[in-house]
């Protein structure tokens, strides 16, 4: 949650509700992402459909025998329900979900809306998710409502996947055609209130007034110049929040303009303080300006396509370099403002699964390990913690969103992710830490995890034959430590490991777990755009206890993230609601502090919780 600086504040509790409700830091949580059509029917024993009646075109549009991979299969909100507690022994701590809208009800080119990406009402619940009669008014789902409750009641926050940019593609004769809670709103081919463009097909894929104005596969593009079209979508999207959505998923940043997301996340997060955003901006690289803009300025985070590319080229040899490929993506962390808030993970809903690109679950386990171990914040594709895959054409879609199959919670598959998010929650290195390589060639990885106290080492051996490991200069604590994966012992003395022997196929994962921050409210400071040199570290200043009353020897020292980027969790006791003033400083060893050229910043602080506040380095007053 970034707080805003300068606002008037007073004790009162209101004041507490009104600016700090659901306070979320996203770096902390563990995301799981399902296709609620593919994921488990919570009512097949007693939904007519299964009888094949007719539910508004259900018949061409479902099929009972899951043969017809473009067609329903029959997921729906009560069979999420019903696995729940799958999902919390599992250890995941948010539930992305495919998007809810009502869909268009036909099919194209034998294919029908499941993915939920063509909408034609975004103010109701695609019917096909819900018990057969149940109203699909957001506000009046009880299946809904009872999901959100038991997510909540789990520990779990709900994700909303939602697309802002296009409706529907042409199907028998219709295109984009949508409706405001069921009142007809706009028509692509009756369109005289200007609610689309009408400029064809996307042909110059690095043309960015084509990605913006034109279509992509034919999809009826959203003219967000038209106000009223804002107002329709922010308006829409702020109803699932009201429900109790806590994040959401943006599809689509690329086709939009900057302006656009900056306007639509400043609504979001001004009608739901805290709101952790996230979007698709596709086939993102940290080398290409456009989608570093996008990242560092629409208020939300990307997913991180530059990473997802990086593992899956390591093991999969599809580009040489093996483990070189992640490293190289790491090295560029700098150019953004929060790269410990990407979105990472090795395969989606739009890719083949990782088994179809490397078919090897050694290679899988390995890759998970770099996912739940790097920065980022980790994305789990449904059923990669049971080895789901179907390799059909390849593992193209529609063939990499099967149904889930097994929900066995004493596999291999299972344990393993179960143990690693275990090791997430108690060792904050992996929510904050920076990122430290200790040695690396094609098949063999070295590196840690450090934050304050805590520290994490990895050592990963991806070749078919035993490593054996000599490494000096580690960041790690020296002593007696046991494999989280393996239970083998590791001794680590003089910040080296001498002559260790790493099976094939094998990661060593050892943790030293220090103490968290604690406090009736504790606050996670960060900054970016001032980039550090060696001999220097960042500190706050502040006109409280905490920040050392504007006293530079009793500043609060921050921890070093990447060249770019110092993050700091101060805990603080307040009695109420209050105001503080701060600012950054760099210390350098053998110099004057550098004080950041600002008057001051200003914050409220709440009487209690967990709250993020981002900052930029201002230079220039």
């Amino acid at each position: 949650m970034s707080v805003s600086e300068g606002s008037s504040v007073n004790s009162s509790a209101s004041l507490d509700h009104k600016f700090f409700e659901s306070p979320v830091d996203f770096r902390s949580e563990v995301i799981y992402f399902l296709i609620v059509d593919r994921f488990n029917d919570g009512h097949s024993d007693s939904d007519p459909r299964e009888e094949g009646s007719e539910v508004e075109g259900e018949i061409a549009l479902y099929d009972k025998s899951r043969q017809d991979w473009g067609k329903y299969w029959g997921g729906n909100l009560q069979g999420i329900i019903n696995k729940i507690d799958y999902l919390k022994k599992l250890g995941v701590t948010a539930l992305w979900l495919s998007p809810l809208f009502e869909q268009v009800s036909d099919l194209q080119f034998s294919r029908a809306p499941m993915h939920g990406y063509w909408t034609r009402d975004f103010k109701r619940i695609n019917p096909r998710f819900l018990k057969v009669g149940e109203s699909s008014s957001i506000h009046e789902s009880d299946t809904l409502r009872k999901l959100v409750d038991t997510c909540h009641n789990a520990g779990i926050k709900v994700v909303l996947d939602i697309v802002c940019n296009h409706s529907s593609p042409e199907i028998n004769g219709s295109k984009g055609v949508v409706r405001d809670d069921g009142e007809p709103l706009a028509d692509f081919n009756n369109d005289s209130q200007s609610f689309y463009y009408h400029e064809g097909e996307i042909t110059d894929w690095e043309d960015e007034y084509q990605l913006i104005h034109l279509e992509m596969m034919g999809l009826a593009t959203f003219n967000e110049k038209n106000i009223d079209y804002r107002n329709y979508i922010k308006s829409a999207i702020k109803t699932w929040l009201d429900v109790g959505i806590d994040a959401l998923r943006v599809d689509t940043l690329k086709h939009m303009p900057i302006w656009f997301w900056q306007e639509f996340t400043t609504d979001m997060k001004s009608h739901k303080p805290g709101l952790f955003m996230f979007g698709e901006y596709g086939f993102s690289k940290p080398w290409e300006q456009r989608s570093v803009d996008y990242a560092n300025n629409i208020g939300m985070s990307i997913l991180d396509f530059g990473l997802c590319d990086g593992i899956r080229f390591c093991f999969s040899g599809q580009e040489p370099g093996g483990f070189y490929q992640v490293e190289r993506i790491l090295n560029y962390d700098h150019v953004y403002h929060r790269a410990n808030e990407l979105v990472t993970f090795i395969d989606n809903h739009d890719m083949p699964r990782f088994l179809s690109v490397v078919p090897d679950v050694r290679k899988l386990d390995l890759a998970l390990v770099l996912l739940l171990t790097l920065r980022g914040v980790p994305c789990l594709f449904y059923g990669t913690e049971q080895y789901l895959n179907d390799n059909t054409n390849g593992g193209q879609d529609p063939y990499n969103r099967p149904m889930m199959e097994h929900w066995d919670t004493s596999s291999h598959s299972f344990s393993l992710v179960q143990n690693l998010l275990e090791l997430r929650e108690c060792n904050q290195a992996l929510a904050f830490g920076s990122h430290h390589s200790a040695w690396i060639n094609d098949n063999f990885y070295v590196y840690t995890r450090n934050f304050r106290d805590s520290s994490v080492l990895v050592m990963m051996n991806k070749s078919d034959q035993s490593h054996v490991a000599n490494v000096d200069n580690l960041n790690m604590e020296d002593g007696s430590y046991i494999c989280r994966l393996t239970g083998y012992p590791v001794l680590i003395k003089n910040r080296s490991i001498r002559d260790y022997v790493i099976n094939p196929c094998t990661a060593i994962v050892i943790s030293k777990e220090g103490a968290f921050v604690d406090g009736k409210l504790v606050v996670v400071f960060q900054v970016n755009g001032f980039s550090t040199q060696p001999g220097q570290s960042m500190a706050l200043i502040g006109s409280c206890d905490e920040l050392g009353n504007w006293n530079h020897s009793s500043a609060y020292r921050m921890e070093y993230v990447n060249s770019n980027t110092w993050i700091a969790t101060v805990a603080f006791n307040p009695k109420e609601s209050t105001i503080i003033n701060y600012k950054f400083i760099v210390l350098q060893d053998s110099a004057e502090p550098i004080v950041e050229n600002l008057i001051n910043r200003r914050m409220i602080l709440p009487s209690e919780g967990r709250i993020a506040v981002d900052c930029f380095w201002n230079s220039n007053s």
